[in-house]
C-alpha cells in the first residue's frame, strides 16, 4: 500500500518561477496618442492602480518615444527595454516600418501595435506586412488591456521553463478577432487573477501569499489552428482548460478561414483527453450543436451575460471554484473552498463518493487550479487500483494534505487570523509590530528547524517549537495609551503590587481578545504567557530572566482561559515597570520609555497527572563550557538538565550537569556518595487548579514544588529515576525496585533510551553556526507519550552567550600570589577591572543557609546605597549567587547586586555548590562583562584572606556581612583565556 512521506519533498521553489519579466517598456506615439492613453491619469499610475487592485506587484515603467526614429535611436544606444507598444501614428514612418526595422536589429523583443480601429486601420492590417509584429490591439481607452498585455507575454516568457519543469498550470485561448481579443483577454485575466487573491488567502503570510500568485494559471494565447495545436501539443498535461473560438485561420498567412476549426480542435482534444474541458466561443448560435457533438460547452459571443458564463465555466469546469461533492442523485454532501475544507471532507464523505471523485482525477486538478503543485502531483500519480478499497485511500489522501499543511506551518511566521487559525500553524503573530527578542528567537529557530530538516531527523522523535501566538508590541503600545497609563513610566514611587493592580484593572482591545479568543480555542494544553521586549535576548545585551513569566493552566471554559491569558499578558506588561526591571534597564543604559513588550503564548511541553502537569526533562544546553572538567573542553559545550519544569534550572537549582560529549560520564553519578548528595530532590510542576493563577508580582504563584521521594507515582518518574540499594549500598538504574529513588536520567544519559547528547550536540553546532557566537537554548523533553507517538523535544529559546575578553591574559608563573585577598582558578571576566575600592563579603563564620533570604535582603539595601554614591563594589559570598533555593546560596535578584562588578562564590567546609552555567542571572552577570569567580580554600581551590579583612575597620558591619572601604583602588585581573583572577 502507498503510504503519504511525513515530510513532502517540496521539489517546487516558488522564487524560480516567473523569472522573466517585463519591467521597462518603450512607448511610441504622439504626444495627442499619450494624451488619449493618459486621459485617466499618468499611464504609469494607471498601471499601478491596476496591479493594487488585483494585488499584483512591481509594475512595469514607461517611457515615451514621439517617433519611429527617436525609438530607433534609443535601441541603438544600448539601452535595454522588455516590450515595445507602438501606436499608429509615429510621425516619421508607419507602425509597421518601424517594427521590421527593430525585429531585424533586436529580433528577441516583443512588439505590440496599439491602436483605435477603424475601417481604415483594419484595411492597412489586412494589407500591411505585419510579420514584425507580435499582437495587434484594439485600444478602447481600458488601462486594463495594458495589465492583460503585460501578463500575457510574461507568461508567454515563461511558459516553457514554469510549466515543463515546474508543474505550473495554463488555460489555452484561440482567438484570432482582434477587438474581441482586445476586450476579452483583460476579462480573463481579471477573473484568473481575482481567483488566485482568493486562493492565497489561505497562505499564513505576506510571503507565502506572493508565492502562491506566482503559481497562478497562465494564459497561453493562439491565433491559428496550427499554433493552437502546437501549444495544446507541449502542454498538454498541464491544461487546466481551453477556450477557442470557431472560425479562424489554419496557419498564419492563409488567405481562406477555416470554418470549423474550433471544432476540429475541440474534437481533436476530446479525442485525446475527454475529461479536458474545452469551451467553444461564436457569435453564430447554432454553433451551440456542434459544439455539443464534440463534448464542449458553448458561450455565444453576443449574450449579455458572457462574462458570468465565462465565469461560471471557469469555476466549475476548470475547479477554481469551490469543489462540490455530489452524491449518485446529484445531491451536493460537501463544498469545499480551501485545502481545510477539503480535508474535512475527505474525512466525512461517503466511500462512494470518494472512490469516484478519485477515479476522475478531480483532486488534483483542483489543487493544480490552485497552484499546489506538490500534493497536487502526488495525488494525480495514484489511481484507485493502488488501493483496493476507499478506507485506504482515504488514509492516503488525508496523510498527504495532513502533512503538506503541517510543513506549510513550519518555520513561517503566520499572520494571525481569528477565522483560519488552525492546529497545522505553529506560529503566529498577532499585530503588525515588533515580535520582540524572545519571539524573534524562537521564530529564527523554527526557520532552523526547517532549513535543516531536524524535524524528524532522529527516529522516534519530534523535535520542534511548541505552538506559539506572538502578541506584537504595538497592542502593548495601545494597551498603555488607551488605559492611560504613561504615568507610571516616570511614577517611581509605586511598589511592584500598585502597578500590578493597575495594569490587570485595565483592559486589552476587543481585537487583541478575538486574537485570544480564537487560539485557546485550537491549544489542548497549558500555557506559558511570556515576556519577549523589544531589549530582551539581544545579540550584545541579554535580558534573560528580568521579565515576568506566568503558566496558565487549561480549563474547558473558553472565556474563563481568555480572561485568565489576559490577565498573565497583562502581568508581563506590568513586569516592565517593575523595580528589578527600572533597575536592569539603567544598567544597560538604555532608556525606560523605549522599552516595548512583545508577548508569547506557548503550549507547555508535559503531561498531566493527579492535578499537576509537567515535561520529563527541562534543561539549559551551552555551545560554550566556561568551567570544563577533566577531559571535557570548553567548545565541546555544557548541558544542565533537571525532572520537571524549567525554573529548577533557569533560577540556580539542583541539576544533572553533563558534557554532550561525555553523556555517560556525569561526575554527579562517578560515586554512590556523590549522586546520593548532589542529585536533584525536588521539582517544579504546574498546579493545573485555574483558582491557583492568582495575581501576584511572583510569575511562580501556580508552580508547585514537590519532593522527588513523595512523588513516586507520577509516570514520568519512570524514565528518569534510578533507585538506591541501601542492601548492597549500589545504585540500581531502574525505578521499580524498592527504594529511595535518585534522578539520575540514567535511561537516557548512559542507556540513551533517548537521543539527547546528540540532539542538543546537534541543536548547538547549528545554531552557533547560525548565530556566528556561542548560544545557550532552553527545551523540554516529553517522554510521556502514547504509544506508537513519537517523544517530544521542544525548542524553547536560544541566545547568543555573550564572550568578552577571553584573550586577555597573565603570565601567573611569575605573579605573587602571597598578597591576594582572592585569588581564583576558575574565573571569566574582562581583564583589569579598575576603580574599585569597596569590599563587602558574607562573614563566613556567620554564615547559615537558613537565613540567605535575610542576607539577599541586606545586601540589597546596601546595593541601593551604593547605587545613589554612584559606586562600584567587589561582592564575596559562599553558595551559589542568584539561586532561587536559599539553601544552594544566597536568593539575590539582579537588582540588589546590580551596583557589583566581581561577584566570587566562596565555598566553605560544609558548604561546597558547583557553579551553574545554565541559569538567567549567570547569563546576564556575563553579558554585563560582571567578574565571575568560584573558589573552594579549604580545598586548595584559591585563597581568600578574610582574616585580613576581618582586621580591618568595616564601614558598614552586620551580623551576617561586612563592607570594607579601602584608600586607593584595588588591583583586580580577570584572566578570561586561562580561567583565572586576582584581586589585591
Amino acid at each position: 500500500m502507498i503510504e503519504p512521506k511525513d515530510t513532502i519533498q517540496m521539489a517546487l521553489d516558488y522564487n524560480s518561477l516567473m523569472q522573466q519579466r517585463i519591467n521597462k517598456i518603450m512607448l511610441v506615439c504622439s504626444s495627442y496618442d499619450q494624451f488619449t492613453l493618459e486621459e485617466d491619469g499618468r499611464l504609469d499610475a494607471q498601471i499601478n492602480r491596476e496591479y493594487m487592485d488585483l494585488s499584483l506587484t512591481n509594475p512595469p515603467r514607461f517611457r515615451r518615444f514621439s517617433s519611429g526614429g527617436e525609438a530607433l535611436a534609443e535601441l541603438e544606444s544600448g539601452a535595454h527595454y522588455d516590450l515595445i507598444i507602438t501606436m499608429f501614428n509615429i510621425g516619421d514612418m508607419t507602425p509597421f516600418e518601424f517594427s521590421l526595422q527593430s525585429k531585424e536589429r533586436f529580433a528577441d523583443i516583443p512588439i505590440v501595435l496599439l491602436t483605435s480601429f477603424s475601417h481604415e486601420v483594419s484595411r492597412r492590417i489586412k494589407n500591411e506586412n505585419c510579420t514584425a509584429l507580435d499582437y495587434v490591439f484594439a485600444w478602447q481607452g481600458n488601462a486594463d488591456l495594458l495589465l492583460a498585455i503585460i501578463k500575457m507575454m510574461e507568461d508567454s516568457a515563461n511558459a516553457e521553463q514554469d510549466i515543463l519543469w515546474f508543474g505550473a498550470q495554463a488555460i489555452l485561448l484561440v482567438e484570432d478577432g482582434i477587438r474581441f481579443y482586445s476586450a476579452y483577454l483583460p476579462d480573463l485575466y481579471r477573473i484568473v487573477l481575482n481567483q488566485t487573491n482568493e486562493f492565497a488567502k489561505e497562505s499564513l503570510n505576506e510571503q507565502q501569499r506572493y508565492m502562491r500568485k506566482r503559481a497562478r494559471p497562465k494564459i497561453l494565447f493562439a491565433r491559428t489552428y496550427s499554433e493552437a495545436v502546437a501549444i495544446y501539443e507541449k502542454y498538454r498535461r498541464n491544461l487546466l482548460g481551453v477556450i477557442s473560438d470557431v472560425s479562424y485561420w489554419r496557419a498564419k498567412g492563409d488567405s481562406e478561414l477555416f470554418e470549423l476549426a474550433g471544432v476540429e480542435f475541440a474534437a481533436m482534444i476530446k479525442r485525446d483527453n475527454a475529461t479536458l474541458p474545452v469551451l467553444l466561443q461564436s457569435s453564430d448560435e447554432k454553433m451551440a450543436l456542434r459544439a455539443a457533438e464534440v463534448g464542449a460547452d458553448f458561450i455565444c459571443k453576443g449574450s449579455k451575460t458572457l462574462l458570468d458564463e465565462l465565469q461560471n465555466f471557469i469555476n466549475e469546469k476548470m475547479a477554481f471554484g469551490d469543489f462540490l461533492f455530489k452524491d449518485a442523485t446529484g445531491k451536493v454532501v460537501s463544498a469545499v473552498h480551501d485545502l481545510s475544507d477539503m480535508q474535512q471532507a475527505i474525512e466525512t464523505i461517503p466511500d462512494e463518493v470518494l472512490w469516484e471523485y478519485s477515479d476522475k482525477n478531480m483532486f488534483s486538478k483542483w489543487l493544480y487550479a490552485r497552484g499546489l503543485f506538490t500534493i497536487a502531483s502526488m495525488i494525480r500519480h495514484v489511481n484507485n487500483t493502488m488501493f483496493g478499497e476507499p478506507e485506504k485511500l482515504r488514509n492516503y489522501l488525508l496523510g498527504v494534505i495532513k502533512n503538506y499543511r503541517r510543513q506549510m506551518g513550519q518555520g513561517v511566521v503566520a499572520e494571525f487570523n481569528s477565522t483560519t487559525f488552525n492546529s497545522f500553524i505553529t506560529f503566529a503573530r498577532s499585530g503588525t509590530g515588533s515580535l520582540g527578542g524572545k519571539a524573534r528567537g524562537l521564530a529564527f529557530i523554527g526557520n532552523m528547524l526547517e532549513e535543516y530538516d531536524l524535524y524528524k531527523n532522529w527516529e522516534g522523535v519530534r523535535v520542534t517549537i511548541p505552538r506559539t501566538f506572538v502578541v506584537a508590541t504595538d497592542h502593548f503600545d495601545e494597551f498603555i495609551t488607551s488605559n492611560g497609563l504613561h504615568y507610571v513610566i516616570t511614577e517611581e514611587e509605586l511598589d511592584d503590587s500598585e502597578i500590578l493592580n493597575e495594569f490587570v484593572g485595565a483592559r486589552l482591545s476587543e481585537k487583541l481578545l478575538t486574537d485570544i479568543r480564537a487560539f485557546v480555542k485550537q491549544v489542548k494544553r497549558p500555557l506559558a504567557v511570556r515576556s519577549s521586549s523589544k531589549l530582551e535576548d539581544s545579540h550584545y545585551q541579554p535580558f534573560a530572566g528580568i521579565y515576568s513569566t506566568y503558566m496558565v493552566p487549561r480549563t474547558d471554559n473558553i472565556e474563563r482561559q481568555v480572561r485568565m491569558v489576559a490577565k498573565a499578558i497583562k502581568s508581563v506588561y506590568a513586569s516592565v515597570f517593575f523595580h528589578a526591571s527600572r533597575s536592569y534597564i539603567e544598567a544597560t543604559s538604555n532608556v525606560l520609555s523605549e522599552e516595548k513588550m512583545a508577548v508569547v503564548i506557548q503550549e507547555i511541553c508535559g503531561t498531566e497527572q493527579d492535578g499537576y502537569y509537567f515535561p520529563t526533562i527541562s534543561g539549559v544546553a551551552r555551545s560554550l563550557n566556561f568551567y570544563p572538567i577533566g577531559d571535557e573542553k570548553p567548545e565541546e559545550g555544557v548541558c544542565n538538565i533537571v525532572l520537571g519544569m524549567g525554573k529548577m534550572v533557569v533560577e540556580g537549582g539542583v541539576t544533572m550537569r553533563f558534557s554532550p560529549k561525555y553523556p555517560k560520564h556525569a561526575l554527579q553519578l562517578s560515586t554512590p556518595e556523590l549522586t546520593l548528595r548532589d542529585t536533584q530532590r525536588q521539582f517544579y510542576a504546574l498546579d493545573l487548579n485555574p483558582a491557583s493563577l492568582k495575581t501576584s508580582t511572583d510569575d511562580s504563584v501556580n508552580l508547585v514544588k514537590m519532593d522527588v521521594n513523595k512523588s513516586t507515582h507520577f509516570r514520568n518518574m519512570k524514565y528518569v529515576a534510578s533507585t538506591w540499594d541501601a542492601l548492597n549500598q549500589r545504585i540500581a538504574d531502574t525505578f521499580n525496585e524498592k527504594g529511595r529513588k535518585l534522578i539520575t536520567f540514567a535511561h537516557v544519559l548512559k542507556y540513551e533510551t533517548f537521543p539527547l547528547a546528540e540532539i542538543v550536540t546537534e541543536l548547538l553546532k547549528i545554531g552557533e553556526r547560525e548565530m556566528r557566537s556561542p548560544v545557550e537554548i532552553e527545551f523540554a523533553v516529553n517522554l510521556d507519550v502514547p504509544y506508537g507517538e513519537d517523544k517530544i523535544f521542544n525548542f524553547l529559546q536560544i541566545r547568543p552567550i555573550v564572550e568578552s575578553g577571553r584573550s586577555e591574559s597573565l603570565e601567573w608563573e611569575k605573579e605573587d600570589l602571597s598578597d591576594a585577598l582572592v585569588y581564583a582558578e576558575s574565573a571569566l571576566g574582562l581583564g583589569s577591572i579598575n576603580g574599585l575600592c569597596d569590599f563587602v563579603y558574607i562573614r563566613p563564620e556567620r554564615f547559615n543557609p537558613a537565613r540567605s533570604e535575610e542576607m539577599a535582603l541586606e545586601v540589597g539595601k546596601l546595593n541601593e546605597s551604593m547605587k545613589q554614591e554612584g559606586r562600584n563594589y567587589i561582592l564575596v559570598g559562599p553558595g551559589r549567587w542568584g539561586s532561587s533555593d536559599p539553601w544552594l546560596g544566597i536568593p539575590v535578584k539582579w537588582d540588589q547586586i546590580s551596583q557589583s562588578r566581581v561577584i566570587a562564590e566562596c565555598g566553605l567546609d560544609n558548604f561546597r555548590i558547583d557553579p551553574s552555567q545554565g541559569t538567567h542571572f549567570f547569563q546576564n552577570l556575563t553579558s554585563f562583562g560582571v567578574g565571575y569567580l568560584t573558589l573552594n580554600p579549604f580545598m586548595g581551590d584559591g585563597t581568600f584572606d578574610v582574616a585580613r579583612l576581618d582586621a580591618m575597620e568595616a564601614v558598614y558591619e552586620s551580623e551576617n556581612l561586612r563592607h570594607i572601604r579601602f584608600p586607593e583602588p584595588l588591583y583586580v585581573f580577570v584572566d578570561g583565556k586561562n580561567n583565572k583572577a586576582i584581586i589585591r
